[in-house]
């Protein structure tokens, strides 16, 4: 499916997004290192039903998110801290099987519980509602992860549903955008 966005991002610039702590760039293979760390680390993708990844999936990863930005104007961003420019994770939006824009965010484990996960959601829900031009934004996490479910609902997100998928059961938020209006 290709979108209409808004979207004016260059590859490799510096920041495409700034909130008041976090940077937001788009992944490049400089990225690599950092993003092993945080996808390879069991007690951070604990609650990814696929488990760990690889740096082939990683390698992968990258350069869907930039393909993904080129064609469809969205994709995943490395997020910053501004001050040190140190690595904190990864967060951004993907397209769902139905078509749908989900947002994910994921943080190196030193980093929880200091609001970056909220801060980075709420930065991404606004690009979001000034870039792209869909209906509304989703997101989920397994019913168990209630740190992921509490920043959702921190971020303003609404509880929409909940769901089983491969064995697994899920709830989904959604944060509605501005109204689209399709032109043929």
């Amino acid at each position: 499916m290709k979108l209409q966005h808004t979207s004016t991002l260059v590859p490799d610039s510096s920041y495409s997004l700034r909130s008041a702590r976090l940077g937001f760039r788009m992944l490049r293979e400089q990225d690599l290192p950092n993003l092993m760390k945080l996808d390879m680390d069991a007690e951070v993708r604990a609650f990814f039903p696929g488990g760990l990844s690889t740096p082939e999936l990683l390698k992968d990863k990258i350069v869907q998110s930039r393909t993904n930005f080129i064609e469809k104007g969205f994709g995943e961003f490395a997020v910053s801290e501004l001050k040190t420019n140190r690595f904190l994770g990864r967060a951004g939006f993907a397209e769902l099987n139905n078509g749908e824009i989900e947002v994910g965010y994921l943080f190196l484990k030193e980093y929880w519980g200091q609001g970056m996960a909220t801060e980075a959601l709420r930065a991404l829900l606004r690009w979001a509602g000034n870039v792209l031009l869909v209906p509304r934004i989703l997101a989920y996490a397994p019913v168990n992860h209630l740190a992921s479910i509490k920043v959702m609902k921190k971020a303003g997100m609404r509880y929409f549903k909940t769901e089983t998928e491969s064995g697994t059961k899920f709830t989904f938020y959604e944060y509605p955008l501005k109204p689209v209006s399709y032109t043929h």
